[in-house]
């Protein structure tokens, strides 16, 4: 059952359709792809013919946070004039955010029998849900609790169990920083676990190709990473 988060978001990115065509040259990074030879996080030349085959499809994001679904057969520029149409993801969490109204503190949403919180910010990984967590090429993962600051004793191994970490964390802080050493891969499941409490949480990252707030929203948006798109939606003008 889809939870009511979900529905909302879902009827507000609906709703926020757009028939006008996309700015010709504008850039574009993509998202995912199936049956087609570009890998997400390629860059896109927005000005240039894409070809895609039946059965082919790319999920495309613009520098302005615009996402682009296209399905083939097509052959034409992604940006060209036309009719194509995108999801102007920005819009949507932005709506979002303004119908929540002001809040002093976290926002609780609906995932599944869980009530996610929306972290104070968006690079934050929960480790008290399970979940999609998107973290930045080349920057430290940070953990992050939002209710219990006691001490706790923190876990990490991988899905497959190959190897486990283990550390303190000290009373009163609610973020922790990944040791670097620590060898975390993109896409990649991971078992983490505060005092025994397990959550599986898959850690996805954001390529440097998507270099605006607006694509990474729209880039966390697409791969389930809500609680933190609502985050960065706060900061976005």
């Amino acid at each position: 059952m889809r939870s009511a988060y979900c529905l909302a978001f879902t009827a507000i990115l609906g709703a926020l359709l757009l028939s006008g065509a996309l700015a010709a040259g504008e850039s574009f990074v993509v998202v995912e792809a199936r049956g087609v030879n570009l890998s997400p996080g390629a860059a896109v030349d927005g000005s240039q013919p894409l070809t895609l085959g039946e059965g082919q499809e790319v999920v495309l994001i613009s520098s302005s946070g615009r996402m682009l679904k296209l399905i083939g057969p097509y052959n034409r520029a992604p940006a060209g004039q036309g009719s194509e149409s995108g999801t102007d993801v920005v819009g949507a969490l932005t709506s979002l955010v303004a119908q929540q109204g002001p809040r002093s503190g976290t926002v609780g949403l609906v995932r599944g029998n869980e009530t996610e919180v929306v972290p104070p910010q968006p690079w934050l990984v929960d480790v008290t849900h399970s979940g999609n967590r998107c973290v930045r090429v080349g920057e430290p993962i940070v953990f992050w609790r939002p209710n219990d600051v006691g001490a706790a004793k923190l876990a990490i191994t991988p899905y497959d169990r190959s190897w486990r970490i283990r550390a303190d964390w000290p009373a009163g802080e609610h973020e922790a920083v990944a040791p670097k050493s620590v060898p975390f891969h993109d896409d990649a499941t991971y078992m983490i676990s505060l005092n025994g409490a397990e959550k599986t949480i898959n850690l996805i990252a954001i390529p440097a190709t998507v270099s605006t707030d607006a694509m990474r929203a729209g880039w966390m948006v697409e791969k389930g990473c809500r609680a933190q798109a609502q985050a960065l939606a706060r900061n976005l003008k």
